[in-house]
């Protein structure tokens, strides 16, 4: 099975999806049209990986995404309660790239009932998207994990993706709310985070600085 391997880039200080492709010529040599495809040596560029998936997928070729993650194939559950957990497990999974949007939220938030800590940089991927309901179910399951997801909340505040920072930084707000992280492991990114050059993250790093200090102030 040959792969399409998604590739995630930064244009124009925005984040976008390249999907390689070839060029289809008509009999004068112009390129007629361009399809997804694992040898092509052009590429088509989307604003969003749900975009970039669904070119893949409309060519007919699974796909590889920016992470590494490849599409994983379809998974049949069974009912034996020795593999119930990771039939259940793999099938979120495939359900979490569907192109409809209220699918892959749904998704999002099954396997966030999952204790596994790799599936942290996947729901931070997903907070990025620009589709509400994705990114809102993606906030929710990454405050699952609560302290250990901290970490690399802090380095989505440096993402090419401003959605992404934006959302970051709301989740760790909502983290200070429930006074599950310590405060004084944020004020050196909320404080970079406040020189934002978007004015909604600059808003929202404002917001959840005063609220970290706050929490500062209770405990010291």
């Amino acid at each position: 099975m040959q792969y399409v391997s998604i590739k995630k880039s930064v244009k124009d200080g925005r984040e976008v999806f390249l999907v390689p492709a070839l060029n289809l010529k008509n009999s004068e040599g112009t390129t007629k049209q361009r399809i997804a495809h694992p040898l092509g040596d052009d590429y088509l560029e989307f604003q969003t990986l749900e975009e970039a998936i669904r070119a893949a997928e409309l060519s007919g070729f699974k796909y590889i995404l920016p992470d590494g993650t490849k599409q994983a194939e379809t998974v049949k559950i069974q009912t034996s309660n020795n593999n119930i957990d990771e039939a259940v497990y793999n099938t979120l999974l495939n359900q979490i790239r569907d192109i409809n949007p209220a699918v892959s939220a749904a998704a999002i938030t099954a396997l966030g009932e999952f204790d596994d800590a790799k599936l942290i940089d996947l729901f931070i991927e997903k907070m990025g998207e620009d589709n509400d309901a994705i990114r809102t179910s993606a906030i929710n399951s990454v405050l699952n994990f609560g302290e250990p997801a901290v970490e690399k909340l802090l380095t989505a505040l440096k993402s090419g993706n401003w959605v992404k920072r934006n959302s970051a930084l709301i989740a760790l707000s909502r983290l200070i709310d429930s006074e599950t992280v310590n405060p004084e492991k944020l004020f050196s990114a909320l404080i970079e985070a406040v020189e934002d050059k978007n004015t909604i993250v600059k808003t929202t790093a404002v917001t959840t600085l005063g609220k970290a200090y706050k929490l500062y102030k209770k405990e010291v």
